[in-house]
């Protein structure tokens, strides 16, 4: 019963860690801050705050 709670944990780090190096590294809000903000609510909320962020010209 304990083992699905560390199957959560896990994927919501996984979840968060692939919205700030994928799309965050890549915006104006950078990898740090979306990492902040895909842990403080979720990585879902973190994805579209991360998403409103402008894009920047780097690639």
């Amino acid at each position: 019963m304990n083992y699905i709670w560390i199957i959560i944990i896990a994927l919501y780090i996984v979840l968060t860690h692939l919205v700030a190096k994928y799309i965050g590294a890549k915006r104006e809000i950078g990898y740090g801050k979306s990492v902040f903000w895909s842990i403080l609510f979720s990585p879902i909320i973190g994805f579209i705050i991360t998403r409103l962020s402008k894009q920047t010209d780097k690639q």
